[in-house]
């Protein structure tokens, strides 16, 4: 496809999408395209459905999306809500929001700090998790980070496996003790320096059956990157709050952060809190605080500390 052919698109109200290849889409309203979709950059503030599969160098939701099909992309970020009925591809994929893949889930990175489900397996390089996460098949990836959240998943398999209680996450700093939750706030940012005005620029606003060509200032420009950015803000900060509630929430009944369930975990170096599993198998394994674990299986060294219920060990 001629790159030259690619149309930029914005969508204020209501509209459809006609043709596959687009350059730049930016959508405020509702918007639908009842095939496949190919852009280089797609930023959502409002509601898109494509009723095919979807392709983007960026996929940026702070609205809400639903894709029948595959989505392919190489950065994809979500602070808002994003429904996949097929694959997710991408290099790097970052949920701030609600992520659901009714497929697999591949990617370089992954990065969730909101809610993220997956039918399927996941497979990364890295693999980061400060919220909620339901997995149908198997994690893979070279690194496992699981902190503060809760997640259910049939198979964890990788190099270094952590799943911990507390750490770090957007710049704030908890741990859950036995009594309430401390959390440490850094001060504010400065604000931004302002912006220097834009040039007028033409932009093309349709609703499906019409276009208009207008040209105006930069107001719809700063409209969309400020959508992205506040419901990006939004969502990380959501899922800030949704976490010191819920922890506040366990404190008060006396329990632990959330725990991880998963039906066998595997890897070299394994450190594990607030896990249930029935079978851990690594050269290095340690069993923390909250574990229940029914075997562990390990080749060269095995900690299990106060607080944790292991019934088998055995060295392999």
């Amino acid at each position: 496809m001629n790159e030259q052919k690619r149309k930029n698109v914005i969508i204020m109200g209501s509209g459809r999408l006609e043709g596959v290849y687009y350059d730049t889409i930016k959508i405020a309203g509702s918007c639908r395209a009842d095939g496949d979709l190919d852009a280089n950059q797609i930023k959502i503030g409002g509601s898109l459905r494509v009723g095919g599969d979807l392709k983007a160098k960026e996929l940026k939701t702070a609205g809400s999306c639903r894709v029948i099909g595959d989505i392919e992309a190489e950065l994809m970020k979500t602070a808002g809500s994003c429904v996949a009925d097929g694959n997710v591809k991408a290099k790097f994929f970052r949920n701030a929001g609600s992520q659901e893949v009714n497929g697999t889930l591949r990617a370089e990175e992954i990065s969730s700090g909101g809610t993220l489900k997956v039918s399927g397996d996941v497979e990364a390089n890295k693999f980061l998790s400060r919220g909620r996460f339901e997995i149908g098949g198997l994690l893979t990836a070279d690194e496992v980070k699981i902190e503060l959240g809760e997640g259910r998943v049939q198979e964890i398999g990788g190099e270094r496996i952590e799943i911990r209680a507390s750490g770090h996450f957007w710049g704030w700093r908890g741990k859950l003790g036995k009594v309430g939750v401390h959390v440490d706030i850094g001060r504010p940012a400065p604000p931004p320096p302002p912006r220097p005005p834009k040039p007028p620029k033409k932009i093309r606003i349709s609703n499906g059956e019409h276009e208009v060509n207008i040209d105006v200032g930069g107001i719809l420009e700063d409209v969309f990157e400020e959508l992205e950015r506040v419901g990006i803000d939004l969502g990380k900060m959501g899922e800030d709050l949704g976490k010191v509630g819920e922890r506040v929430g366990y404190a008060f009944v006396g329990h632990l952060a959330g725990c991880v369930e998963a039906d066998t975990i595997e890897g070299d170096e394994i450190y594990l809190e607030n896990t249930r599993a029935r079978m851990v198998r690594g050269k290095k394994v340690t069993i923390g605080e909250g574990c229940e674990v029914e075997t562990v299986e390990y080749k060269e060294s095995l900690e299990v500390t106060d607080g944790a219920n292991v019934k088998t060990r055995t060295k392999i």
